[in-house]
């Protein structure tokens, strides 16, 4: 995989599945690479297919995802998310799970997973993505229930 598309993944992995388990009070040392990158997703991102209410990012919402909260976002945190997973190739056009971005950066993150087990997590969240109208709440529900679904079968570092 060439450089400039591992340390993408490897910044939307600290954000998006908030590698930082507990709040330590200060900022980790990526924070500004961090931010860059999210304010990069937001962009061209709305919450609505009538793209009629762009996302906006404030740092409360923002350090809620790099601190680690996964749940009880903001809403504003909850979009912001979104758009992380849709620039970053985690969701498809349809707001569905990119099954072989997912797959890619489970091999990168956890090599020692087999590979049925992370397709399983994919279908069972993506059930539950789908009772989702909602873009925001779609890419919380799938990013909460990939991390709960991991830590159910003891996978926690992540």
């Amino acid at each position: 995989m060439e450089v400039f598309k591992v340390l993408p993944i490897f910044a939307l992995l600290s954000l998006v599945f908030a590698i930082i388990a507990a709040d330590t009070g200060s900022n980790p040392p990526h924070y500004s690479s961090l931010r860059v990158m999210a304010e990069a997703a937001i962009e061209d991102c709305y919450e609505d297919a009538a793209e009629s209410v762009k996302v906006q990012i404030t740092d409360e919402s923002f350090d809620e995802i790099v601190k680690g909260s996964r749940t009880n976002l903001s809403r504003n945190a909850k979009c912001l998310r979104y758009c992380i997973m849709r620039k970053n190739g985690l969701l498809n056009e349809d707001n569905s799970i990119d099954r072989e971005n997912i797959l890619q950066i489970f091999q990168i993150i956890h090599p020692q997973i087999e590979k049925d087990f992370p397709l399983d997590v994919i279908q069972k969240c993506s059930r539950e993505m789908d009772k989702q109208a909602d873009n925001c709440e779609c890419a919380f529900v799938a990013s909460s229930c990939i991390l709960r679904e991991l830590q159910v079968d003891g996978v926690t570092d992540i």
